[in-house]
């Protein structure tokens, strides 16, 4: 990459750090304009579409992932807009996707963990998904719910009660509440 591109990227990365999206993107396109395949402006790119709810989200997405084919993050993205679209299907196989590139993508553990345990209601596999999402995040509270009221529904009481009460130590609101009302 050359100094200018580079320059303009950080340009576009304080930009996107300070939420200011149209900035950010206008930058990032200079930086694909220069360097087409260039990962990072890409992500970033991508990122900016899929948090503004872009109806061409999904096309760029698509092409990102035509340029760098074995980018975790373009896959865990794509996976998140189709989850935010209500597309639990697809969301699991872009997830999956992210996951087999790399396993510790905590955000595609945790995705596909959402999805199994929010909209198909397979709670052993999202079980699965938050322990792997947890051991790169273990005081995560919001996993540590997720997959005690996962273990509730697989009729684990212990786990469940374990990781709720470790979801209330660290202050999760909806934690104490199942932990009076179950245990």
């Amino acid at each position: 990459m050359g100094q200018k591109t580079e320059k303009i990227y950080n340009r576009a990365k304080e930009y996107l750090d300070k939420q200011n999206h149209e900035h950010a993107l206008r930058l990032f396109n200079q930086v694909l304009n220069r360097e087409p395949g260039h990962p990072k402006a890409l992500r970033n790119k991508a990122l900016i579409k899929v948090l503004d709810d872009d109806e061409e989200a999904e096309k760029f997405l698509l092409f990102a992932l035509d340029q760098l084919p074995d980018d975790d993050q373009l896959y865990q993205l794509l996976g998140t807009l189709y989850h935010n679209n209500g597309k639990p299907q697809k969301a699991l196989a872009q997830f999956k996707k992210a996951i087999d590139v790399n396993a510790d993508n905590t955000i595609a553990q945790q995705g596909a963990a959402m999805v199994y345990a929010h909209m198909l209601e397979e709670h052993e596999q999202a079980i699965i998904h938050f322990t792997k999402a947890l051991e790169n995040n273990p005081q995560d509270m919001e996993l540590l719910f997720n997959r005690g009221c996962s273990y509730m529904i697989s009729e684990q009481m212990d786990k469940a009660e374990q990781d709720l009460r470790q979801a209330a130590e660290l202050n999760h609101d909806k934690a104490n509440e199942m932990l009076e009302k179950y245990f």
